[in-house]
């Protein structure tokens, strides 16, 4: 089963790759201009040392992605029968807590010390495109997956149903969350909330939208904006 888990992941984090840099090329190449939220007036940090700081962590994320699942995979997930009922309470259960232990890290990561040592460097980006949720320390995308498999383990046994479309919205809302795009179409007022809270977070509030996927946290503990 872990060989068949594997090979899901690995699948996920090249489609969510692949659509990133097709987004960032189709940005870049002023394709979509009158969909970006906010004209650009200057490209920081340097590109070389960006993208170079984007791989590596995409390469951590995989390779972290893969000993959980080769040491983990046996003891939460399962990869017997199961319902759409029962995906979808799981899905939903371990999003929700997800979203809460990363809401409170996120928030926590915004004080002075800790947002110029670790933090900060992924708020260097303004005008954030699709691989973005890359660009920040190391240490704190293994925190963030940490955060993700603690809340899968809660509610292990998980179905390897499950398990997959957890590891899908994690990576492709951190994708969709940095296009800087919003699209008119009303099927995709979902994906246009994700980067209109995001880029409030960026360049309006940093003390607002602390919350990833799900805004709940947010609306509950005020910094819903």
């Amino acid at each position: 089963m872990n060989h068949v888990l594997a090979f899901w992941v690995i699948a996920i984090f090249v489609f969510v790759t692949t659509y990133g840099a097709l987004a960032i090329y189709a940005l870049d190449s002023g394709k979509l201009d009158r969909y970006r939220i906010r004209p650009v007036t200057v490209h920081y940090p340097p590109l070389g040392w960006h993208y170079l700081v984007i791989g590596l962590n995409g390469l951590l994320s995989a390779g972290y992605y893969l000993a959980f699942v080769f040491l983990f995979g046996d003891r939460i997930i399962h990869s017997g029968p199961t319902t759409i009922w029962a995906v979808v309470l799981q899905v939903a259960g371990v999003l929700l807590v997800f979203e809460l232990l990363y809401y409170a890290m996120h928030r926590w990561l915004h004080r002075p010390a800790l947002f110029r040592w670790i933090h900060g460097i992924h708020h260097k980006v303004r005008y954030p495109e699709a691989l973005d949720g890359l660009y920040i320390n190391p240490g704190e995308a293994l925190a963030a997956l940490t955060l993700l498999f603690a809340g899968m383990y809660l509610f292990a046994p998980l179905s390897m149903v499950s398990f997959l479309v957890v590891a899908f919205i994690h990576a492709w809302a951190n994708v969709v969350n940095h296009t800087s795009l919003v699209f008119p179409h009303p099927a995709l007022g979902w994906m246009n909330s994700w980067v209109i809270r995001h880029d409030h977070h960026h360049w309006e509030d940093q003390n607002k939208n602390f919350s990833s996927i799900l805004p709940f946290w947010d609306l509950l503990f005020g910094t819903y904006k």
